[in-house]
């Protein structure tokens, strides 16, 4: 998709005119139109200033491959590094990094609802205690039914964060 036609898509997303979009952004009704018409093509400082209207990634509007809220906005550079790194890995591993991703996710979401208090038990003998009550509670089913319960859960988590974001 070319910056004209995404700087349109996401404007009429957003529910904003021509007019709409020059008063939040400072940038003239008219270059919007050239832009949007692939007549022109904006500056540097134009792009962000668009960019940042429409709150999305200026990334998004040059790049094709770029996420909308923008590569960006991961503070972690270390974090980021190693994501680079993962990329060019099998299609098998990268999958098994995402699963692991995924439970951390789900412990994080986990810990953040039964957070320990000061004079509580820690949170890994809580979670112990839990898995042991599950685990006494799944008497009677097979591994692999178990295991189909946790891959829906997981799908589960994974839907609503994509629908959240």
């Amino acid at each position: 998709m070319t910056f004209g036609t995404k700087l349109k898509k996401l404007r009429i997303e957003k529910g904003l005119s021509q007019a709409a979009l020059e008063a939040i952004s400072g940038v003239n009704c008219k270059l919007l139109s050239k832009y949007e018409n692939e007549r022109i093509v904006p500056s540097a400082d134009t792009l962000r200033k668009i960019a940042e209207a429409l709150q999305i990634s200026s990334d998004y509007l040059i790049f094709n491959n770029a996420p909308k809220d923008g590569i960006s906005t991961l503070r972690d550079l270390e974090l980021f590094e190693k994501f680079k790194e993962v990329e060019g890995m099998s299609v098998e591993n990268r999958n098994m990094i995402k699963n692991i991703i995924d439970a951390l996710l789900i412990k994080s979401k986990v810990e953040s609802v039964i957070k320990p208090s000061d004079q509580e038990e820690p949170w890994e003998s809580r979670m112990q205690n839990t898995l042991d009550r599950l685990r006494a509670r799944t008497k009677g089913y097979s591994e692999e039914e178990i295991l189909a319960v946790v891959n829906r859960a997981v799908e589960e988590v994974r839907s609503d964060d994509q629908t959240q974001h």
